[in-house]
Formats: structure tokens, sequence, C-alpha cells
């Protein structure tokens, strides 16, 4: 595991937030019920996902820096930056000691790459590999990443997409449910009174399956809309307890960004099925 700790934090990463690998703490399993519920009131009350809409702003690109923290039996940190390109690519690259990169993590509309150049290696392989025949996008991953709502397959909420969502209030949070379910599993956004992410929580439809949760925190008011800056993941990968947070620091959006996926021929290709077999060395 020591010496597999660099590339297993990379595909960690993906492997946590495309797929619902099950959870060392089942999220909770009471879906809204499709019913919009408000305090009574005299006058006409608003639309709560019209409230969630309007602090979602437009970008075309994003980079940042940050820090990465990764348990999966060994611990991990790093210093990170993140660039995006939005609906085409993700760029997150590992730079531990003296802004040096060590390792970066690549995915596209249809490529996954995850390069460790401590030990030479790297993985190329298709998204779908993880995705288990759902839709998910690089898009999705996209907003999971900055925490905004979204449909799978079908990008970030707006206004056409508003009727395929179940919309809730609990107390003081809201809650926005897409109706559509994949594969056993439903999903959720919760947000506080003041619209502002709190969690995805990933919700399995029968009562055997597991689920798993992402924390958002530290949400800030950008050009590009409300952004989390924080996020915790905590999940069970190949009956490993898997866990990352991952914080960001400014963030420069709708610059020019480079998203480099080559690879220096003397390098080894890992295999598919390196992936999950990672987890147990």
């Amino acid at each position: 595991m020591k010496n597999n700790i660099l590339i297993l934090s990379l595909i960690t990463i993906t492997v946590m937030l495309m797929t619902a690998c099950g959870t060392v703490k089942k999220a909770n399993t009471n879906m809204p019920t499709g019913q919009t519920t408000t305090s009574p009131t005299t006058t006409q009350p608003t639309d709560p996902a019209d409230d969630i809409l309007a602090t979602l702003g437009d970008w075309h690109t994003m980079q940042t820096s940050g820090n990465i923290k990764l348990s999966a039996g060994s611990s991990f940190s790093s210093s990170i930056q993140v660039r995006m390109v939005r609906d085409q690519a993700i760029y997150i690259s590992l730079r531990p000691v003296l802004g040096i990169e060590v390792g970066k993590l690549i995915i596209t509309a249809d490529s996954l790459y995850a390069v460790d150049k401590v030990h030479k290696r790297y993985i190329a392989e298709k998204v779908s590999i993880l995705t288990s025949g759902i839709p998910v996008t690089v898009s999705d991953v996209q907003d999971i990443f900055l925490g905004r709502p979204f449909i799978i397959g079908q990008g970030t909420l707006n206004e056409q997409l508003k009727p395929a969502l179940n919309v809730s209030r609990k107390g003081n949070t809201i809650v926005l449910a897409p109706q559509e379910k994949y594969k056993g599993y439903g999903y959720a956004f919760t947000f506080d009174k003041n619209n502002r992410i709190t969690s995805l929580d990933i919700v399995p439809t029968s009562g055997t399956a597991a689920g798993y949760q992402v924390k958002y925190s530290d949400v800030h008011s950008t050009r590009a809309g409300n952004i989390a800056h924080a996020i915790d993941v905590n999940a069970t990968v190949e009956k490993k307890q898997v866990s990352f947070s991952l914080n960001y620091k400014n963030i420069d959006w709708n610059g020019k960004v480079n998203i480099d996926t080559t690879v220096s021929k003397n390098y080894k290709r890992m295999s598919a099925r390196d992936l999950f077999s990672i987890f147990s060395n």
C-alpha cells in the first residue's frame, strides 16, 4: 500500500466521485416524496428551486490551488493544482514538495488518465469503466467538485430541468432530489437556509445497498455563483475504508488553462483491473 499511495490517491478521487461504491456511514434513506412543502404565509411563496437557481453563475474555465488529504489504510497529503474546462476536462496535479508535480489525474469526456511520475506508471482507460452504465458526464463530475446541483447526464440544474426534480423543505434546509433513479440508487442535494449547498447524498432505493455522502462547506459567492471550497467524502472501496478531503484556495475563472494528457514513452501502463486491485496491496 505504501508504494501505491500516490496513484491510489488519484484513482480514489475518481472512484469516489463517479460511483456509488458503498460507505462507512449509511446515507439518509428518507428520500423526498416529491411534494414541495412551505410554511404558511399570506403571500405567494417562492419556489425553493428558483432561489437556488439564482445562486448558480456561468463559467467556462477555472483554475485553483489547494490541498488534498487521503486516508486509505495509509495516509497521503499534498498541495494540488486543479484546472477545468467546462464540459470538457478536469485536471488535478499533485505537488507535495516545492510545487513539483509528482502525479496527475485527467478526466475528459470519454477518457481517464492517472499518471504516477514517481514510479513511472500510468492508467489510461475509458471513463465508462467506472460508471457502470450510469450516464455520468465530465460536467457532472465538475459539478460534484464545485458543489453545484445537477441531473445525471443532463447537466447543471437550470430552468428547463426543474420539472425533473422533487423539492422539499425540512426545517431550515432545502432538498432537491432528481426523480430518476439509476441501478438502485437515488441522489439528493441539501442546501441551508441561505441556499448554500451542504451535501450530496447517494441514497439506495433498496434496503440492502449502502450509500455515501459528499459534504460541502466554506461556500463562497464567486463569478460562477456559489462554489464550495471544501469537500469531504467517506466511502468503502473494495472493503477498505477510504476518505479524502479537498480544499481550494482562490479560484481564477475564465482564464486560459492548459490540460496536458501526454505520458512519457518509458512509463509502464497499468491495466483496468489495477483500478481496484491496487486497494488490496
